[in-house]
């Protein structure tokens, strides 16, 4: 197959300026003069691509090449393939091309089957308002039975995924289900709002990253709006770079505070993520800020009040000490290490 690097000087070649998105790139059509810069997805390591102006569904990547230069011809084809490179997929190879990189994308319509049954979050502080906002509720049938579910958005409005919190209380059953691919959810940024989607809605002076739906509601029910859900312990690749995307001039990293436990995990992966971003930051324009409890689901009013206040005093303080000290007694790759030494230069 052809690799990534052919593909992207390919298209570079035939006018289409890409803007990279992790395991992507979103361009104009070119092939049809359009000026849409977010109009084409193609994927770097297939070339899989789809127009969603057209809505059209994901086609290989000669295809694009067929409709731009406007010729079916072999000869002209040529001038950009080497002939010994297979380029038109066959259909089992299309198939596992599409498992493997397409998402699936769910109607709207899934929604109207959710109940307003919001109970068990106003227990915990969470309005009707905040639960209507993200358009979350109780699925009675199917995958998410017995779940609160909130649906995930794409930057195209589309939803592409759905995370279901457990309601049953049943032993042994998750508490969290997922439907989706998670390293693609970039949430609560592109939930559908009456001003546009729900990240322009707040400043861009700092995001908060947190592990779970639960504790993004608790800090939007108390003004912290700047929050983004990481679905685990480490930052996906497409999260980070709409980090960069949103323009946030800072990130905290606020994990579970695991801190009644010989080892805390959440303060393991806030460094190790730490690392990770400082390939995209600037040391002082990361922090590390966990919650005053176990998670900010577990916060009322008072405890955010006071998690402001060391976030205030987190963002005057050089961390760098503190951070290192934690590495030292974790097992980090090569990158990170090298990422380390930074740290060490800087202390």
């Amino acid at each position: 197959m052809i690799g990534s690097n052919k593909i992207k000087d390919i298209l570079q070649e035939l006018g289409y300026k890409l803007n990279d998105k992790g395991s992507y790139w979103q361009c104009a059509a070119v092939y049809r003069n359009g000026d849409n810069a977010t109009a084409l997805q193609i994927y770097k390591d297939t070339g899989a691509w789809k127009d969603y102006v057209q809505n059209t569904p994901f086609m290989p990547f000669k295809k694009l090449l067929i409709l731009t230069l406007n010729t079916n011809d072999p000869k002209e084809l040529d001038k950009y393939l080497n002939k010994e490179e297979v380029f038109f997929l066959s259909e089992k190879a299309r198939d596992s091309v599409d498992k493997l990189e397409v998402e699936e994308i769910y109607p709207d319509s899934l929604l109207e089957k959710l109940l307003p049954h919001y109970k068990f979050y106003n227990d915990r502080g969470i309005s009707d308002d905040i639960l209507i906002k993200l358009k979350g509720g109780l699925a009675t049938r199917s995958q998410m039975y017995q779940r609160f579910v909130f649906p995930i958005y794409n930057e195209y409005g589309q939803i592409h995924g759905f995370s279901g919190r457990d309601l049953s209380g049943k032993e042994g059953k998750p508490k969290w289900k997922h439907m989706g691919k998670k390293k693609n959810w970039i949430y609560p940024a592109y939930v559908p709002t009456q001003n546009g989607i729900f990240i322009d809605e707040v400043s861009r002076d700092y995001v908060l990253i947190v592990e779970s739906i639960g504790d993004a509601l608790s800090c939007i029910q108390n003004g912290f709006l700047n929050v983004l859900v990481s679905f685990g312990l480490d930052l996906s690749s497409k999260l980070i770079c709409s980090l960069i995307a949103f323009n946030f001039k800072s990130v905290v990293l606020g994990f579970n505070n695991d801190s009644n436990q010989q080892d805390n995990r959440g303060m393991n992966a806030c460094v190790k993520n730490y690392l990770k971003l400082l390939d995209y930051y600037n040391i002082d324009k990361i922090k590390i800020c966990l919650p005053i409890k176990n998670d900010f689901g577990d916060m009322d009013k008072s405890d955010f009040l006071k998690w402001q206040t060391k976030l205030e005093l987190i963002q005057k303080t050089n961390q760098i000490p503190k951070v290192i000290s934690f590495a030292k007694k974790m097992k980090l790759s090569k990158k990170l290490n090298k990422n380390l030494k930074l740290l060490h230069e800087e202390a």
